[in-house]
């Protein structure tokens, strides 16, 4: 007879479990768990896989019989010609390692791959849950704390406190166990929930509107009950570097500008990781530029915002931010010269190296080395984009949002930014030609001043940087960039 277990009975959030069983003395009670699991969850796919040293407590005969497929061994199969490792984390929605012991930990966190569970965990982008169970002194020790920390840092690890427990060897209650597997499951499903659920706001009046990120940057927008919309911005859990930090000097440089015709700065308030800025508009210019038929309502903010860069451009910079790079220049610079810290962005930046040709990348780089080694720099924006321009739909003003990248640049790092984003965009979604040439006169206009004939250069520059943080930041990236490739062609050989 199974006992009862105080614990939600609520379905767990997947509906293909992959669990498994590494060798703590724990492993004994699996059994009961699994009939639990089948009483409770009757619904739940469940594939077990034991370790080696699993087998020293339970048998594979015994976990079968509780279940409707073969219990299988965590060691690859010979001779077979499967993969069993890709066959596991393609069906698993959730991995639940339970019972896990400090080793499985440890080679966990170091990254090891050497059994098909080991490799499956380490390439799924499903939840994996750690339940250890851990000898006396095990969890206060340096090893325990050093792996800790170093899962609790990945984004799909779900790590389970243990309680105290009975050791086999003491006869104390001085080991450490897990909880009962339900609970587990029951904590699995709560982070399901906070990974899917929309990023909640301050209790400032606000009421979620839009949230939206990737590996880089998060950014949620809330409309305001007071008016107005409040963004919020913080670095993805793959950000290389921080943001930025502001001064009071800088701050107050940016202060001091003020509004300029329709544009007007928005300079970040820090909150722990992330910066918040109230502003007018509750989309930013980028959505509004995927629409060709809004384009004649963004030429006025364009302008503007020429003008409103330009007096960002005219203040002399910080002595504190002479010789602080822009972020993304440092991410492009890495990348071009075969230091990405990204295996997905590496393997792009080989792509591209092939397939654009050496003489084109190496025409790329000493682009690059003539921006990042000029010495003639202003105070400048350090990432301007359309996607930090937010936009009032009814009056077209714009709040452009300042301070995450602020760095001392020359003046066409900024300029040359936007017009690789607008030449982008105009390749991407197509439309009037004559349309999206208005845009960059405005832009131009504003600032009074164009980039002249080298224009291509920064252009393809920023079109870089941008492959580089999909393949590095965006789950969906699929390893396949060739019409990228055909339009840096395009614009390297002008």
């Amino acid at each position: 007879m199974i006992e009862e277990c105080d614990t939600p009975t609520s379905e767990p959030g997947v509906s293909r479990l992959l669990l498994v069983c590494a060798g703590s003395a724990y492993a004994s009670s699996m059994p009961y768990w699994l009939d639990l699991l089948r009483m409770q969850y009757p619904r739940l796919a469940v594939k077990v896989v034991v370790t080696r040293s699993a087998e020293r407590f339970v048998t594979r005969q015994a976990l079968g019989g509780r279940l409707a497929t073969d219990v299988l061994l965590d060691a690859w199969p010979g001779e077979e010609a499967t993969a069993r490792h890709v066959e596991w984390a393609d069906w698993a929605e959730a991995v639940v390692v339970y019972p896990a012991t400090l080793q499985f930990m440890a080679r966990l966190a170091l990254g090891l791959a050497d059994t098909p569970a080991l490799l499956a965990a380490q390439c799924t982008n499903a939840p994996v849950v750690v339940a250890p169970a851990l000898p006396p002194g095990g969890l206060e020790s340096a090893a325990c704390r050093q792996h800790w920390a170093a899962l609790a840092a990945r984004p799909n690890i779900v790590l389970i406190p243990p309680g105290r427990g009975r050791s086999l060897f003491t006869g104390r209650d001085d080991a450490w166990v897990p909880p009962p597997l339900p609970e587990v499951l029951h904590l699995l499903t709560e982070r399901l929930a906070e990974l899917t659920a929309p990023e909640e706001p301050e209790d400032d009046g606000a009421e979620p509107s839009t949230t939206y990120g990737t590996g880089l940057l998060h950014t949620s927008i809330h409309s305001m009950a007071t008016g107005g919309y409040r963004w919020r911005r913080a670095p993805g859990p793959f950000a290389p570097a921080p943001f930025s930090p502001l001064t009071g000097e800088t701050r107050d440089a940016l202060a001091a500008i003020g509004e300029v015709g329709t544009c007007r700065l928005a300079i970040g308030t820090a909150a722990g990781d992330a910066r918040i800025y109230d502003v007018r508009g509750g989309e930013s210019a980028a959505r509004r530029l995927m629409r060709p038929g809004d384009h004649d309502r963004l030429e006025k903010p364009l302008h503007d915002l020429g003008r409103l860069l330009r007096a960002v451009h005219d203040q002399e910079p910080p002595a504190d931010l002479v010789g602080r790079p822009a972020r993304g220049l440092v991410r492009l610079g890495d990348w071009l010269a075969g230091r990405a810290t990204s295996p997905r962005a590496a393997y792009a930046q080989g792509q591209f190296r092939q397939r654009l040709g050496e003489e084109r990348w190496q025409r790329v780089r000493s682009w690059y080395d003539a921006v990042r080694t000029d010495t003639g720099v202003t105070l400048a924006h350090g990432a301007a984009g359309f996607g930090a321009l937010a936009i009032d739909g009814e009056s077209g003003a714009g709040d452009l949002l300042i301070g995450e990248d602020v760095c001392a640049a020359p003046w066409y790092l900024d300029v040359g930014w936007l017009i690789g984003e607008l030449a982008e965009l105009q390749w991407q979604v197509g439309g009037d030609q004559h349309g999206w040439q208005a845009l960059i006169n405005a832009l131009f206009e504003g600032y009074d001043r164009d980039l002249g004939p080298e224009w291509n250069r920064y252009a393809a520059l920023r079109i870089l940087l941008h492959v580089h943080d999909i393949a590095a930041y965006f789950a969906g990236y699929q390893y396949d960039f060739d019409h990228y490739r055909k339009f840096l062609q395009y614009l390297i050989d002008l």
